[in-house]
C-alpha cells in the first residue's frame, strides 16, 4: 500500500488538512489512544498498535476502551483529555466536524482501519426488504445498541442524506436479546442494525445466519447514500456481500474508518513517529484492504 497518497485522500474526503506544526503545548512522551468496546475489533487494533507502536518505534501506547466514534473524538478534541490518538468512522467524524466546524483544524488522518458494514436484520415475514420499504413503513422501529455508538451515528448521517427514514422510531438496547422477538407478533423493534467489518460476524448477523430460515437482511443502495460530498469524496460506498445460507449476496453500504490524532496534543517527535508506524508498520496492525 502507497501510504503517502493514501493519506492524502483521507485527508482530501474529510476536508482535513494543514502542514505538521509544532505542538502548542508539551505533552507526555507516550501516546493516549482512545480505540473501542473492550475485545472489539477497534480495541484489538489498538492492542495491536500498541504492541507495534512499543517494538518498532520505542513508543508507549496507551489503549484506552470506549462506548466507539462519538466518544473517541469527543475524547480527542477535549482539552482536558490526555486523548491525542482515537478511531472514528468516516460518517461520524464528518458528523461530529458538522457539528463542531472550528475543531477541524486540529485533527489529522493519519490512516485508515477499513471498511465497516451497515447489516439489517429483520424477520422472515416482514414487508421490509429494502431501504425504499424503511421509507414507506408506518411506526417503523429500529433497534440499535446505544445513543454514543458508531451504529447510531451512522443512522443519523443515513437520515441526513434520506430524510424519508426521519420518522423511524429508535430504540436503544441490547439488540441481540430482541432478536427471537423479532418474527412475534407484536415485537418490541422491526429490526436491528449492527456494523462491523465486512467478514466478521456480530452475535446478530451470526445468529440471524444460522436460523436463515427466519430471518432477512435488508438492503441498502440508495444513490443519496452514497453520492459524493462537495469535495468530491464519498463517506459510504456500497458492497454487495456472500451471505452463508442466502441464495443471492447482500447489497449494504460500508463506512471507511480512521485513525486519527490531535496535532495541538502531540509533539514534533510523537508525530514523526507515529508517521513512520503508519508508513512502514501499518499492515502489522491493521490490514486495510
Amino acid at each position: 500500500m502507497d501510504h503517502l497518497p493514501a493519506r492524502i485522500l483521507l485527508l482530501c474526503m474529510l476536508g482535513f488538512g494543514g502542514s505538521i506544526s509544532a505542538a502548542e503545548t508539551a505533552v507526555p512522551t507516550g501516546v493516549v489512544l482512545s480505540s473501542g468496546v473492550e475485545g472489539g475489533g477497534y480495541w484489538n487494533a489498538g492492542t495491536r498498535l500498541q504492541s507495534v507502536a512499543n517494538s518498532k518505534m520505542n513508543l508507549i501506547v496507551e489503549n484506552l476502551p470506549s462506548a466507539g466514534s462519538l466518544e473517541n473524538l469527543e475524547r480527542l478534541l477535549d482539552v482536558n483529555s490526555p486523548v491525542n490518538l482515537a478511531f472514528a468512522q468516516a460518517d461520524a467524524a464528518q458528523y461530529y466536524i458538522n457539528q463542531h466546524p472550528g475543531e477541524m483544524r486540529k485533527l489529522d488522518v493519519l490512516e485508515n482501519i477499513g471498511q465497516e458494514c451497515v447489516f439489517i436484520v429483520t424477520g422472515i415475514d416482514s414487508d421490509i426488504r429494502d431501504e425504499e420499504d424503511m421509507q414507506k413503513a408506518a411506526n417503523m422501529r429500529l433497534g440499535i445498541a446505544s445513543p454514543s455508538s458508531g451504529i447510531a451515528v451512522t443512522f443519523d448521517y443515513m437520515v441526513s442524506q434520506i430524510p424519508e427514514l426521519a420518522h423511524i422510531k429508535v430504540t436503544y438496547g441490547d439488540t441481540m436479546s430482541v432478536m427471537d422477538q423479532l418474527n412475534a407478533a407484536d415485537p418490541p423493534v422491526d429490526a436491528v442494525m449492527v456494523e462491523h467489518r465486512p467478514r466478521e460476524r456480530s452475535p446478530e448477523v451470526k445468529y440471524a445466519l444460522t436460523h436463515s430460515d427466519r430471518y432477512r437482511f435488508v438492503e441498502l443502495g440508495d444513490e443519496r447514500l452514497t453520492q459524493e460530498l462537495w469535495n468530491g469524496r464519498k463517506i459510504y460506498r456500497t458492497m454487495t456481500l456472500a451471505m452463508p445460507g442466502y441464495d443471492k449476496p447482500m447489497k449494504t453500504v460500508c463506512v471507511l474508518g480512521l485513525l486519527l490524532a490531535n496535532k495541538q496534543k502531540l509533539t514534533i517527535e510523537q508525530r514523526n513517529r507515529l508517521s513512520d508506524l503508519v508508513s512502514y508498520h501499518w499492515m502489522k496492525i491493521y490490514a486495510t484492504q
